[in-house]
């Protein structure tokens, strides 16, 4: 009765194994739902995705036709292709998907900005699943730099927001509630926006960091960023899509 035993516990052990070699794999999920099992995380040149699939064949597909935000927040949960799911074919045609991009606008100064807050939204603040990064009890310790930021969300209606201090003394945060793919590209562009205006006004004055965390009117988190000055500029200089700077700088 032995051998059988410790074959039973090889078989076993190798089953184990196995799935946990499975888990290294990556999937992207199309806003059909479906899911493409993939050997590497994808890349985006463009209007389109280039996906290694298991096969080793590279592929393209239409970023329009990729949920992101879901993408990102499976693969980040380390699950891999563990599961059992469907393997696309990709057909070659699509439509070209263009970059969302908005105009830096001209340059102003803190003391030139609206002293009235824009309207935002009063719902309660939500967790975080990123340790640190979340809505604080304690507004930012410089009133002018939040009076400028409510002032850019404004002018971009951007209403659905709290903001407060951040995880440093020198740490902006915000919270957007996005609903869809296109709100969240839209409030990462203008928060942006908004501290790159910010440090071109007055360098000294602006924070270092801006903390953005978008969650869902469902509470359901839609991405965490800590947003440098280099980030900013790079998203509104046009060099990289919103689409390929989500899925770089995305931490969830």
């Amino acid at each position: 009765m032995r051998p059988r035993f410790v074959v039973a516990a090889v078989l076993a052990i190798l089953v184990v194994v196995a799935h946990f070699a499975a888990a290294s794999g990556y999937v992207v999920i199309l806003k059909n739902g479906h899911k493409i099992r993939c050997k590497e995380a994808m890349q985006i040149d463009g209007d389109v995705a280039l996906i290694t699939l298991v096969t080793g064949t590279v592929s393209s597909y239409p970023v329009n036709q990729i949920d992101l935000i879901e993408t990102e927040r499976y693969n980040q949960q380390g699950l891999g292709d563990a599961l059992e799911i469907e393997e696309l074919l990709v057909d070659d045609q699509y439509l070209p998907t263009p970059t969302p991009k908005r105009p830096l606008g001209a340059f102003v100064t803190l003391d030139s900005m609206d002293r009235n807050p824009e309207l935002k939204t009063t719902l309660a603040p939500t967790a975080t699943p990123t340790p640190g990064i979340r809505l604080q009890t304690y507004p930012y310790h410089d009133e002018r730099v939040t009076r400028a930021f409510e002032k850019v969300f404004g002018d971009e209606k951007l209403y659905l927001y709290h903001t407060s201090g951040g995880t440093q003394p020198k740490y902006f945060f915000v919270q957007a509630v996005t609903d869809s793919e296109e709100e969240v590209f839209r409030a990462l562009e203008t928060v942006c926006h908004a501290f790159y205006l910010i440090r071109q006004a007055d360098a000294e004055l602006a924070p270092e960091i801006v903390e953005l965390q978008m969650v869902q009117t469902s509470r359901k988190p839609a991405g965490t960023f800590r947003i440098t000055p280099e980030n900013a500029e790079e998203l509104l200089s046009g060099s990289t899509s919103v689409q390929s700077f989500y899925i770089r700088n995305v931490i969830f």
